[in-house]
């Protein structure tokens, strides 16, 4: 009897090619799916990328702003062949309006400020390509810096006595009677079609300097001629030029100082020269210190080498603002004008006359035989009793005028920052 054989081999090869093409669809979804997936991630890195270099822009143009409102007002650059005044910043009395525009062109084609709205243009190299922080006209996406404002009387209307101010003597800092205002700076930054917006608030660094009267000094002087110095506390409002009696009308109420303090030695008056002040005109207690320059700021002695590496000027110019660093003896001949800082590591000497707010600290001897008028405090180490030549000079104190002129030689620092 003969027996059916079985074509077993054409059944497995019909196996085996089912389970080929399985194989291969299923490489083909996997290789499918990988490229999608590489794809999705290309996109992902595209995306953040574009972000990272929006955030990156905007911090550039927040840099830019922050930079100029640090600068002393008036600070002269040339920009493209422009030359004029890049700083930024509003001053006393503020306007609770104020608004400065920085456009994203040079600043000779910007259109003209007009009230309350400060225009100026970017103060990048015009040569190269500008980072895009800004726009180059209108008012969307640029980048403006205006007075933090609370309506505490809820008419909607910007008040001065509304202004956010910061003062770190203050518990809370932030008030409306005392210290910079508080400035908010938005800038929006922009890359192909990606865009980030940050908002900062940022105000002036606030210094107390801790001189201990109108003219403070280390070494024993005689006061001659028709020199004067009026340790009471003075008004930032009093005219230049004003002389001691006739300066009573601007004395504040708190904050007065001897007119001299020195540090036990012997401080003389002869001929006309006038001392006031309180609790007493002179104070020559052994008892009394002797601050250095950074002891007088309140400044870390690396932040004062740092202070003075970027100083705005190193020698004698008109007029003479910001931080002054004179290594060395400092020679004043013409009729100068300055407000700031004076440092000067030699003698001071003097001629002419000149008008100046703010702190004067001289490690060597000052001659002064010209007609000074200096609003604030005058420091002097000096290098030997007696050598201190007053002529006519008039040092008036005021805290308040220190405080503003070496608050606007400072850095801007960064209270708060956020994303929008």
């Amino acid at each position: 009897m003969k027996t059916k054989r079985i074509n077993a081999v054409g059944d497995e090869r019909g196996n085996i090619l089912v389970i080929t093409l399985i194989v291969l669809f299923a490489i083909s979804m996997i290789g499918a799916t990988l490229a999608m997936v590489s794809s999705m991630e290309l996109k992902i890195s595209g995306n953040q990328r574009k972000t990272t270099q929006c955030l990156f822009i905007a911090e550039a143009g927040m840099n830019e702003a922050i930079h100029r409102l640090s600068l002393p007002n008036p600070t002269t650059e040339t920009v493209g062949g422009w030359s004029g005044n890049i700083a930024i910043g509003d001053s006393e009395p503020y306007d609770p309006n104020w608004e400065t525009r920085v456009y994203l062109a040079q600043p000779a084609a910007v259109t003209p400020s007009a009230g309350s709205v400060v225009t100026t243009g970017t103060i990048q190299d015009p040569t190269r390509p500008y980072l895009n922080y800004s726009e180059a006209s209108g008012t969307d996406g640029v980048l403006t810096i205006k007075h933090k404002w609370e309506d505490l009387n809820g008419n909607s209307a910007r008040e001065q006595n509304e202004i956010v101010r910061y003062d770190p003597m203050q518990i809370p800092p932030e008030n409306f009677i005392s210290g910079f205002p508080v400035e908010i700076i938005t800038v929006a930054g922009h890359s192909a079609d990606g865009e980030r917006v940050i908002q900062a608030e940022v105000t002036k660094r606030t210094i107390v300097a801790r001189t201990l009267g109108s003219l403070y000094v280390d070494k024993a002087v005689k006061l001659t001629g028709n020199c004067a110095f009026c340790g009471y506390n003075h008004s930032m409002d009093i005219p230049p030029g004003t002389q001691p009696n006739a300066c009573a009308a601007w004395h504040l109420s708190s904050g007065h100082l001897p007119g001299v303090t020195a540090t036990g030695d012997q401080v003389k008056t002869q001929g006309s020269a006038d001392v006031a002040g309180s609790p007493m005109p002179i104070d020559n207690a052994a008892t009394n210190p002797f601050y250095s320059l950074y002891e007088v700021l309140g400044l870390s002695q690396a932040e004062v080498n740092d202070m003075l590496a970027n100083a705005d000027n190193t020698s004698i110019t008109d007029p003479l603002n910001g931080v002054t660093y004179i290594t060395g003896d400092a020679n004043i001949t013409s009729n100068l004008t300055g407000e700031g800082l004076l440092y000067v590591t030699g003698d001071l000497k003097a001629s002419g006359s000149f008008i100046y707010k703010g702190l004067i600290y001289v490690e060597g001897d000052v001659k002064f035989t010209g007609t000074p008028w200096v609003l604030g405090s005058m420091i002097v180490r000096g290098t030997s009793d007696f050598n201190f030549s007053a002529g006519n000079a008039a040092v008036l104190y005021s805290k308040d005028a220190i405080t503003q002129a070496l608050s606007g030689a400072m850095p801007c620092i960064v209270l708060s920052w956020r994303e929008m």
